[in-house]
C-alpha cells in the first residue's frame, strides 16, 4: 500500500509543477497526470473493497451491488465513479465534475489543442478536487516493505522511519498541502468558462447575421437558422433516408430543402442567440464551481449540433462573398 501512496503523491506533485506554470500546454499535462492519479486511486479503492469483502469475516455475506463492484474493478472509469458515488465516497457534485473532467482529459490527450481557452482554470479546479478526494482516502490495511526506496518527489511528503504506520496520515496531509499549493478560486473558474462561452456565442452571432444578410437572398435571422439546418440535412443521412422513405412528394433540390424546412423536426426554428446569451449571464452569476462547470458543459454539448450547422452555412456565405469580389475584380 505504501508503494501505491508513494507513486500517487509523486504524480500529484508533478501535476502541481505543470499546473503552477499557468499556460495551456502545461495545464494539459497537469490534467492528464491528475486524472491518471484519480483513476488509479479509484481502482485501488475498488480493490480495497473487494479485499474487505473476501476477508474471513465477510466472505459468507451477500452483497447486492456485487455486479457494480465487478464493473468498478474493470477498465471503465464511469463505473468506478458510480460505485463510490453510491457508497458516498464521492458527493453527487464531485462525481459529476470528475466525469466531465475525465471526458475533457481524453479530449485534450487525443485532440491536442482542444479546450485551449479553459485549460489553465480547468486544471486548477480538477487538481483541487482530486487532492480533496485523495485526502479522504482511508484503506482498511497498510503494507510496507523495509527495502522500499521512496521516489524523490514522494520523499517531500512520506518517510520510512515508522515502517509505514504513519504513512497514511502523511499521505493525507501531503494531499492537502498540494491542494493549498495551487491557488484555486471558484470565481476564476466561472470567469474563464463564462468568457469562453461568450466568445463562442459571439462567433455564432456573427455567423447568423452573415447568413441572414450576406448571401444572395436577404432573410430574417429566424429563417437563416431554419435554412441552415435544412440545407445541411438535405445532404446528410437523415435527408437520404427521407428521400428513400417515399414521404417527399418530389421536385427540385430547392423544393426538397423547403420541404425539410417545413416538415422536419429541426432543433431550432428561431434565432437561439438571445437564449444562449441568457445562459451565459446565468453561468457568470454562478457561485458554485460544480454547478458552473455543469452549466458550461451542458451548453457546449446541447448546442454542438446547431453550432455546426451555423458554421457550415457561414462558410458557404463567405465563399459566395469571395466569389462576388473576384467577379467584380474580373478574375
Amino acid at each position: 500500500m505504501l508503494v501505491f501512496l508513494a507513486h500517487a503523491i509523486e504524480q500529484l506533485d508533478l501535476a502541481a509543477k505543470h499546473i503552477s506554470k499557468g499556460d495551456p500546454n502545461n495545464a494539459r499535462f497537469g490534467i492528464m497526470l491528475t486524472d491518471n492519479v484519480l483513476e488509479l486511486a479509484l481502482h485501488q479503492m475498488a480493490k480495497d473493497e473487494q479485499h474487505q469483502r473476501e476477508s474471513l469475516f465477510n466472505r459468507e455475506k451477500i452483497y447486492p451491488d456485487e455486479a457494480e463492484l465487478t464493473a468498478a474493478l474493470g477498465r471503465h472509469f464511469d463505473a468506478k465513479v458510480a460505485f463510490f458515488k453510491a457508497h458516498q465516497k464521492l458527493s453527487a457534485e464531485e462525481a459529476d465534475s470528475i466525469t466531465i473532467c475525465h471526458g475533457y482529459r481524453n479530449e485534450v490527450y487525443h485532440i491536442g489543442l482542444y479546450h485551449q481557452d479553459i485549460l489553465p482554470a480547468l486544471s486548477r479546479f480538477y487538481f483541487h478536487l482530486v487532492c480533496g478526494v485523495l485526502a479522504r482516502y482511508n484503506p482498511n490495511f497498510m503494507s510496507y516493505s523495509p527495502s522500499m526506496v521512496l521516489p524523490e518527489r514522494a520523499q517531500k511528503y512520506l518517510s520510512t522511519d515508522h515502517l509505514g504506520f504513519g504513512s497514511l496520515k502523511e499521505f493525507q496531509s501531503g494531499c492537502l498541502t498540494l491542494q493549498e499549493s495551487i491557488a484555486f478560486e471558484a470565481s476564476d473558474l466561472v470567469s474563464s468558462l463564462s468568457d469562453h462561452m461568450a466568445e463562442v456565442i459571439e462567433q455564432q452571432d456573427i455567423g447568423v447575421e452573415m447568413i441572414a444578410t450576406g448571401g444572395p437572398r436577404q432573410m430574417s435571422r429566424d429563417v437563416a437558422i431554419v435554412e441552415s439546418q435544412a440545407w445541411r440535412l438535405a445532404f446528410r443521412q437523415e435527408g437520404k433516408d427521407l428521400l428513400a422513405s417515399g414521404k417527399w412528394p418530389g421536385g427540385s433540390v430547392l423544393d426538397f430543402v423547403n420541404w425539410l424546412a417545413q416538415t422536419y423536426p429541426l432543433m431550432h426554428r428561431r434565432d437561439p442567440i438571445p437564449s444562449w446569451q441568457k445562459r451565459e449571464r446565468s453561468l457568470r452569476s454562478e457561485k458554485d464551481p460544480h454547478k458552473a462547470f455543469k452549466k458550461y458543459k451542458d451548453f457546449m454539448k446541447q448546442t454542438e449540433g446547431i453550432r455546426e450547422f451555423i458554421e457550415e452555412s457561414h462558410t458557404q456565405i463567405e465563399m459566395y462573398i469571395d466569389e462576388q469580389i473576384d467577379r467584380m475584380r474580373g478574375k
